[in-house]
């Protein structure tokens, strides 16, 4: 199994700010408080974030071309998020800011660390972009100059951007075998981080008008609860679901290095295949509950 490069390095930032609480009141009076261990975190996030979006792309195959459809040999981060946003919906999901060691007013509501809310003009043009990223280009070319922009709230926003695309490289999948276990499952879900959490929420597709439901008159729908919070959840709950899980996986390997036993002949000094017509079965396992990535496609 090929060595995870990336969530070790998001650990050791979250490690450092839940440090920095120690040392800096974190609540909403002082999101625009500026230092250089601040500054510092923010370049190792967000240059962090570049290298796992590259990565992300280079899983998913997406592939960069130019004018006359050749591979581009340059690609930028914002081409990167481009393809991702398609594939994830990265701008329309939210963060939840778990921080124990901080006022719980912190913030207002919950962070979207992907939704553009900066705007700043180039050649006479209108851009939007992220704070924390137009706070990173700028400290990282002149941080003299720019220093008061490497702030506390650019710094969570990143981080909680760089969790976030983390979670999605993972891509981890939960589930529960015998029974509907809920409480488990969303229990893996909130283990990645003790700082950060990700929205999830049921699957329901366009047939599902409504659930079943014990109060007749009432006026709340919970599948449209669910639909509408399908954008917003990197993860999906969905039920009696037939997947591969790691046993499958195992059991896979094993039938493939069955087939290809040998026998010995000592007589004629030949190897023979055990079985000749072996046939492979590919093992899958029917889950009551199962929590995955939430894609476009």
């Amino acid at each position: 199994m090929q060595q995870n490069l990336f969530y070790p390095i998001y650990a050791q930032l979250e490690k450092e700010l839940e440090e920095l609480s120690y040392y800096i009141t974190f609540d909403r009076n002082q999101l625009k408080v500026y230092s250089i261990k601040i500054s510092e975190l923010l370049l190792r996030t967000v240059s962090e974030i570049e290298n796992i979006s590259k990565a992300l792309c280079k899983r998913e195959n997406i592939k960069f071309y130019d004018k006359k459809k050749h591979i581009r040999q340059i690609v930028y981060f914002n081409d990167y998020y481009e393809k991702l946003e398609e594939l994830f919906l990265l701008s329309k999901k939210y963060i939840s800011f778990d921080l124990e060691n901080c006022n719980q007013n912190i913030f207002d509501i919950k962070l979207s660390p992907f939704r553009k809310d900066k705007m700043f003009k180039v050649n006479g043009k209108e851009k939007n972009i992220w704070s924390w990223y137009h706070a990173y280009n700028k400290i990282k070319h002149d941080r003299v100059k720019y220093y008061k922009y490497a702030n506390l709230e650019c710094l969570i926003n990143a981080l909680a951007a760089l969790f976030l695309l983390n979670i999605l490289y993972l891509d981890k999948v939960f589930y529960s075998k015998e029974a509907y276990d809920t409480e488990y499952v969303i229990n893996k879900i909130e283990s990645f981080s003790k700082v950060f959490s990700v929205d999830y929420t049921v699957a329901v597709s366009l047939e599902d008008k409504e659930f079943p439901t014990s109060i007749n008159d009432s006026f709340f729908n919970p599948a449209e609860f669910f639909r509408i919070g399908q954008d917003s959840s990197t993860y999906i709950l969905y039920s009696d679901e037939v997947i591969k899980t790691s046993s499958d996986e195992a059991a896979d390997m094993l039938d493939k290095l069955e087939g290809c036993v040998q026998i010995y002949n000592p007589e004629t000094k030949e190897l023979r295949k055990k079985y000749e017509n072996y046939e492979y079965i590919e093992h899958m396992t029917e889950c009551r509950l199962v929590a995955k990535i939430n894609r476009t496609k």
